[in-house]
């Protein structure tokens, strides 16, 4: 009797190690790597995968400080999934953040927390988002232009590293 219990429980065990082994996003690969600009990390870029397959998935991340990124797309369940393998053409976007002229007010402690939040909510929508200017050249920031290439395998793939000059 004992022996058709283990025996039972060790069939379930596996299905369920099998059930593990079926995730969804196991057909993504991890993709990861390094922005630089004029030799120094770029820092708060948005990198953007896009496949070159037509109905192709994309993939996007932003930099941090030491302008490493990883990327996953959009229809990755999990966060920090990746990409599915095959050939993307690589972006690179950074822009200013428009000045709000009420939050710098705020920040200097000349109108309170609230009266920020009243003129928020006079402004109508996008009226005062200011414009925002692009930080490096226009040609890393389009698909057609930009010249960086990425061949993402499955499994392991070594970082792809992407150096930006003026």
């Amino acid at each position: 009797m004992q022996q058709k219990n283990f025996f039972a429980i060790f069939l379930t065990a596996l299905f369920v190690l099998s059930l593990m082994g079926c995730n969804p996003d196991s057909q993504y690969a991890k993709v990861e790597g390094t922005i630089t600009y004029n030799g120094e990390p770029l820092e708060g870029a948005t990198v953007s995968f896009q496949s070159t397959v037509a109905g192709g998935e994309s993939a996007s991340g932003v930099t941090d400080a030491r302008g490493k990124y990883s990327v996953t797309s959009v229809y990755a369940v999990q966060g920090g999934a990746g990409v599915i393998p095959g050939d993307y053409t690589v972006t690179v976007s950074k822009r200013t953040r428009p000045v709000d002229p009420d939050e710098e007010a705020y920040k200097k402690g000349e109108i309170t927390y609230d009266e920020l939040q009243k003129r928020n909510a006079a402004k109508p929508l996008l009226v005062g988002a200011g414009r925002s200017e692009q930080l490096i050249p226009r040609k890393y920031t389009v698909a057609s232009e930009s010249g960086l290439k990425a061949s993402v395998q499955k499994g392991k793939n070594p970082p792809f590293d992407f150096e930006l000059t003026d």
